[in-house]
């Protein structure tokens, strides 16, 4: 009788460490929650900084792949700041030339001094005080935010200049986006104010 009843113990024992042991692997199987991995992370990028790159310090590894750093870099900006990317960063590279300075323009989301997204483009021109952007198609917050086609959250001045030779002025900003986003909007952003200025109908 104490056999038996020491061996239904035991069994008990094994299968309840068995059922302990599965639930324990679907748990870390999953990894941590509210990590966002690449896939998963969202479509829309604010802008919230914008200047021109005087000088890039960059690791050897420093890329993006499928949207995330690889390696680091410190970017040295035309208004003085400095600001440091740090590997797993989401971002974007697009521009060439990243040893003249002025030939980059950065765009970014900041956190503090911590860069939570940023885009490298190429600028315009060295003398250039402008950022030519894909097209507007939408405004967010009361028509402070604008929508790029790229899905970048940039903000908007007061009174954004809608141009388009040949065609009667757009009343509002909205209308002209109803007009012309279908195909295609050249969106101007001043470096100096970090806001679009000027929106031009394609021609």
């Amino acid at each position: 009788m104490m056999r038996q009843l020491l061996s239904w113990r035991t069994w008990a024992a094994i299968g309840a460490l068995l059922v302990l042991a599965t639930v324990v692997q679907l748990i870390t199987s999953r990894g941590p929650r509210g990590g966002d991995s690449p896939s998963t992370q969202p479509s829309q990028r604010r802008v919230e900084a914008v200047a021109s790159v005087m000088a890039i310090q960059s690791s050897e590894a420093f890329a993006v792949i499928e949207g995330i750093t690889v390696g680091s870099a410190t970017l040295t900006l035309d208004d003085g700041r400095i600001i440091t990317i740090v590997r797993d960063t989401p971002g974007e590279i697009d521009c060439a030339d990243r040893t003249t300075p002025a030939a980059c323009v950065v765009v970014a989301d900041l956190l503090g001094n911590g860069v939570v997204w940023y885009a490298l483009v190429n600028a315009n021109g060295p003398a250039s005080r402008t950022l030519a952007l894909p097209t507007l198609v939408d405004m967010e917050d009361g028509g402070d935010t604008g929508v790029l086609e790229n899905g970048w959250l940039v903000p908007l001045a007061n009174g954004v200049i809608r141009t388009c030779a040949g065609a009667p002025r757009s009343p509002t900003l909205r209308a002209f986006i109803d007009s012309y986003s279908g195909t295609g909007i050249t969106t101007l952003l001043d470096l100096d104010r970090d806001e679009v200025v000027e929106v031009i109908c394609a021609n």
